[in-house]
C-alpha cells in the first residue's frame, strides 16, 4: 500500500513529518524492500531498533521507533511513538479506513487459513480486486503488516484473526471493523492460556466487537458455542453446517482419495461442487468459505467455478511424492486434538497399501496435555498401520495407541523431524502413504521437505 510519512504521522497523532512516499512496511530488516517503512519492534531476544541501519541500507525510507536508532544518516526521517506495536495497529487501521475497502474476517480454532484461501478464491470470480492476509499472518503484528503490504487497494480483503489470549481479537476487530465476520469452529487450542472451551469461545466471539453496522455474522450452526454466541448477536446472520438450522449446507457428499463431490445448498440456489482436496474436514472448510463468500455477495455458481481450482495452503493437506513413489500427506503446519483426528480420517481414505502416521507434540494444551496425546493415540487405531511419534509429548500418543490395541512393534518414538526423515527414507516404497501432523513448534515440515527433495525451511527464529 502506498502512503506517506506525513499521513502516518497524522493518523498516529505524532509530530508533523515530511511528505516522504512510502510503500509497505517490514519488521525484519532482512525482509525490507525499497520504499518500506521499517517498524522497529523490541522483541524478547532482539531489539528492532538495533537493526534500523541495516533496514535503511536495504532501502527503507523511514523508521517507526520508540527511541532514536543509532547509525542512521543525518536527518533520516524517524517517526517517534511511545510504543511501536499499538502504533503499527493504529496506522494500519487508519489507512484501511482512508482507503475504504471491505473486510471479511475469519476466526476460529481450526480451518481459518484454508477457509480464508477458499473464500478469497471464490470472491475473485465476482470482484475485480480481492486480497487476503498471506500465510497465517493473523496476529496484532502480522495482520496490520498484511494491510500495509497490500499490493493493491481491494474491493474485498479476506483476513484471518488469531489469538492465544483474551483481548487479542478484540483489538483487531475494533481496529479493522469487519463487514463480514466468521468463526469456523470452537475446539481445543491455547488451553495453557484460555483454560476451557468456554474461554476459547469467549476469545473468538471478540471478532464481532468491531463489526460495522449492517455487517453479517457467518455462523457455524453445528457448533453449540458458536450458536450460543449467535443467539445473543442482534445483527444479520448467515448460518452454515449440516443441521436443519443451516442456511447453507452440503448434501450427497462422495469422498474420493483425491477430493470430494457434493451438492452445495444455499438460499440463492444449489450448485454441484468438485473439490480437489481430500478429507471430510476440507468439505467443512469449503462450506464455511462458501458462506463467507455469499455473505460478501458471491453466488453459488461462483463457488462452483472456483472449487476445481482450489488447493491446500502450504503444509495444510498438501500431497507430495517421495522418490520411491510413496505419497506424502503434508498437514504439518499445526495441530490440535480435533485437527489430528481430521487428518487421521483423511489418511484412512488416501490410496495406499501401507499407511504411516508421523505425529508430533501438540503444544499449549495445558495441564491435561498428556491425556489428550493418549486420546489421539487411541484414535490412530484403524487409521494407520505404522506410527512414528516425534517429540517428548508424542510418546504419549504411542502409549495411547498401544493401550487401544495398536501393535507395539509398529510404534517408534523419535526426538526430531530429521530422525523421522532418516528412518522413513530407508523404509518407504511405492504404495506407502505418510501423514505428517504436529504443532508448528515441532517443525515436521522439515521432514517433509527432506523426503520430497526440497530445501528444508529455516527453523523459526527471532525477526530483526
Amino acid at each position: 500500500m502506498n502512503f506517506s510519512l506525513a499521513e502516518a504521522a497524522a493518523i498516529l497523532g505524532a509530530a508533523a513529518a515530511p511528505e516522504v512516499p512510502l510503500m509497505g512496511a517490514a519488521v525484519d530488516s532482512r525482509a525490507v524492500v525499497p520504499g518500506n517503512l521499517f517498524v522497529a519492534i523490541r522483541g524478547a531476544r532482539v531489539d528492532g531498533h538495533d537493526f534500523a541501519r541495516d533496514a535503511v541500507a536495504r532501502g527503507a525510507k523511514a523508521v517507526l521507533a520508540e527511541k532514536p536508532p543509532t547509525g542512521l544518516p543525518a536527518g533520516f526521517p524517524v517517526l517517534s511513538v511511545p510504543s511501536v506495536p499499538p502504533a503499527l495497529l493504529t496506522l494500519a487501521g487508519g489507512l484501511k479506513k482512508h482507503r475504504d475497502f471491505r473486510l471479511a474476517a475469519i476466526g476460529g480454532s481450526a480451518g481459518k487459513t484454508t477457509t480464508k484461501e477458499f473464500a478469497a478464491a471464490i470472491l475473485s470470480w465476482r470482484f475485480r480486486a480481492v486480497e487476503k492476509t498471506p500465510g497465517n499472518q493473523n496476529s496484532a503484528i502480522g495482520f496490520p503488516l498484511s494491510v500495509l503490504n497490500l499490493p493493491n487497494i481491494p474491493e474485498w480483503m479476506v483476513g484471518e484473526m488469531g489469538m492465544s489470549q483474551i483481548g487479542e481479537i478484540s483489538r483487531l476487530s475494533k481496529t479493522f471493523e469487519p463487514d463480514v465476520a466468521a468463526i469456523t469452529l470452537i475446539a481445543l487450542e491455547h488451553l495453557e492460556f484460555l483454560e476451557s472451551l468456554d474461554g476459547i469461545a469467549k476469545a473468538n466471539a471478540e471478532i464481532l466487537e468491531g463489526m460495522k453496522p449492517g455487517g453479517i455474522f457467518v455462523v457455524n450452526v453445528d457448533d453449540p458455542r458458536i450458536a450460543a454466541i449467535a443467539a445473543t448477536h442482534r445483527g444479520h446472520k448467515l448460518g452454515f453446517g449440516r443441521s436443519s438450522a443451516a442456511d447453507l449446507t452440503v448434501e450427497e457428499v462422495r469422498a474420493t482419495s483425491r477430493g470430494s463431490r457434493f451438492r452445495l445448498v444455499t438460499p440463492a440456489g444449489d450448485a454441484t461442487i468438485d473439490l480437489g482436496v481430500p478429507g471430510e474436514h476440507m468439505v467443512s472448510n469449503f462450506l464455511a468459505a462458501a458462506a463467507v463468500a455469499l455473505a460478501c455477495g458471491a453466488s453459488p455458481a461462483e463457488c462452483q467455478a472456483a472449487a476445481p481450482r482450489l488447493g491446500p495452503a502450504p503444509h495444510r493437506g498438501e500431497l507430495k511424492t517421495h522418490p520411491s513413489g510413496a505419497l506424502l500427506y503434508d498437514d504439518a503446519y499445526n495441530a490440535s486434538p480435533p485437527s489430528m483426528r481430521a487428518a487421521l480420517d483423511a489418511l484412512k481414505i488416501l490410496p495406499g497399501r501401507r499407511r504411516i502416521a508421523v505425529l508430533g507434540d501438540m503444544l499449549e494444551l495445558g495441564s491435561e496435555d498428556l491425556w489428550w496425546h493418549r486420546e489421539t493415540g487411541r484414535y490412530v487405531v484403524g487409521r494407520a498401520d505404522r506410527l512414528l511419534c516425534v517429540g517428548p509429548r508424542a510418546r504419549a500418543i504411542g502409549e495411547g495407541a498401544v493401550e487401544a490395541g495398536f501393535p507395539s512393534a509398529e510404534v517408534r518414538s523419535l526426538e526430531t523431524p530429521e530422525q523421522a526423515a532418516n528412518l522413513l527414507d530407508s523404509m518407504l516404497s511405492e504404495g506407502d502413504v505418510v501423514l505428517f501432523k504436529a504443532s508448528r513448534g515441532i517443525g515436521l515440515e522439515r521432514a517433509v521437505a527432506r523426503l520430497a527433495g526440497q530445501q528444508p525451511p529455516r527453523a523459526p527464529g527471532a525477526a530483526r
